[in-house]
């Protein structure tokens, strides 16, 4: 039985690190490309929601290592990847001469919205 908890655990470990790598994949193609324009705020958003909670329970409940380590790695990537989206995202102003991009925290409320209520950026 200790063999099969260290086999799911190194499992988890390597699923965890691929987690961390689709959200790696996903900032680099958005900075090759300069645009974020194929890509989901609201998915990210989701997710970078999900990865703490699920850190925060992992440190307060399970208080597992593997857990807590590929959630970190996740979370750190899912911030890398949605503050290139923040960089890169079409905004409909974007080229004018007095461009002026808006802050992080109207972005992230803004992306929150569902799409009838919320103002293009």
């Amino acid at each position: 039985m200790e063999i099969f908890i260290s086999l799911l655990g190194y499992a988890v470990l390597i699923m965890g690190i691929w987690d961390a790598y689709k959200y790696k994949l996903m900032s680099n193609k958005m900075s090759k490309l300069k645009s974020a324009k194929e890509h989901s705020r609201t998915f990210l958003n989701g997710s970078i929601i999900f990865k703490f909670l699920f850190l925060l329970y992992a440190w307060l409940k399970l208080n597992d290592n593997i857990v807590m380590w590929t959630c970190a790695f996740a979370l750190y990537t899912l911030v890398e990847a949605w503050h290139t989206m923040y960089i890169h995202y079409p905004y409909k102003r974007r080229g004018l001469k007095n461009f002026k991009r808006p802050s992080m925290w109207k972005y992230f409320i803004n992306s929150l919205l569902p799409n009838q209520i919320r103002k293009k950026l």
